[in-house]
């Protein structure tokens, strides 16, 4: 298939389009910004375009057959989520509609549910974005789920909505992930609160996910939770500490006694059930590959922080 990635350039664009090139795609970069990644891939072209430009874009995704927008400004500023993100996203859908394009496939956030509730979250739970730790991002993204989903029936557009958590690839990102280490790395304790955690999933199965939402005539008009493995932080801390070889404890703290970052106070059990019985789907990975995956990442992610 020939598959476009809008806002291709980041970190999980470069992922995707290892996975699907090694997959025997051919992958379309669509960016603002230069993919030096993408560069002596034979199977790999990039557009430097932007999409508030609807007359180009309709030339760049004619004679593709996917197209996935990963596109997002991750402003706090409700004039660029409303004016850039989501005219963004209106787009690059009638571009696609007018162009026949096949499948559109829309990466979204479980940050659109809001507050997790205490047990597994699926898609019959109520978004309630208004709720969430960063509102304004999560009602954008749930705003342009909807505006996804509705075009794409209006035109004719077939669409799948995909929601994750937190993805990681050859490394892992993440501010509050980042400071952690720099306390291992220092020798000080590791705060956690006890069963808090969440979802990860790997960039690969990312991947693979859109592959089956770009085949599955289930999937069509559908949104779905993608995960790999559920991790706690007291695993993460422990992992942190083995790979830093530090002397730092754990600091398990109760929720209702945390004083920290609200991030490391939520617990993200999202359930791929739905994926799994519309579309087939299923991490590549057994948890324990997953796991050694996740730890390979993160080892990766120390290696390139310095404290002084």
């Amino acid at each position: 298939m020939r598959i476009l990635l809008a806002g291709g350039a980041g970190d999980v664009g470069s992922n995707l389009t290892v996975y699907l090139g090694r997959q025997g795609h051919t992958v379309v970069i669509l960016d603002k910004k230069a993919a030096p990644f993408a560069q002596a891939k034979d199977n790999v072209t990039t557009c430097t375009a932007d999409l508030m430009d609807p007359a180009l874009l309709k030339d760049i995704v004619g004679g593709t057959d996917v197209v996935v927008n990963l596109a997002w400004s991750f402003s706090d500023e409700p004039k660029v989520l409303f004016n850039s993100d989501l005219l963004g996203q209106a787009n690059l859908l009638n571009a696609c509609a007018a162009a026949g394009v096949k499948r559109f496939i829309y990466t979204s956030t479980a940050g659109v549910y809001g507050t997790p509730p205490a047990g597994p979250v699926d898609e019959t739970y109520t978004c309630r974005p208004e709720r969430a730790r960063k509102p304004l991002y999560a009602i954008a993204k749930l705003c342009a789920e909807q505006l996804a989903l509705a075009l794409g029936r209006q035109q004719n557009l077939p669409v799948t909505v995909l929601r994750f958590w937190w993805a990681f690839g050859h490394t892992i990102g993440g501010k509050h992930l980042r400071e952690l280490v720099k306390l291992a790395l220092t020798g000080q304790p590791l705060p956690m609160v006890a069963g808090a955690g969440g979802a990860f999933v790997s960039m690969n199965d990312l991947g693979a996910a859109i592959e089956l939402a770009a085949t599955s005539q289930e999937a069509i008009g559908n949104t779905y939770n993608i995960g790999s493995l559920f991790l706690s932080w007291k695993e993460i801390g422990q992992t942190i500490i083995e790979l830093t070889q530090s002397a730092s404890p754990l600091q398990l703290v109760a929720a209702t006694d945390w004083h920290g970052p609200a991030f490391l106070n939520e617990t993200w059990h999202l359930s791929w059930d739905k994926a799994a019985e519309d579309m087939g789907y299923q991490p590549l990975l057994t948890p324990t590959d997953t796991y050694a995956a996740f730890r390979s990442a993160l080892a990766n992610c120390i290696a390139g922080i310095q404290v002084k």
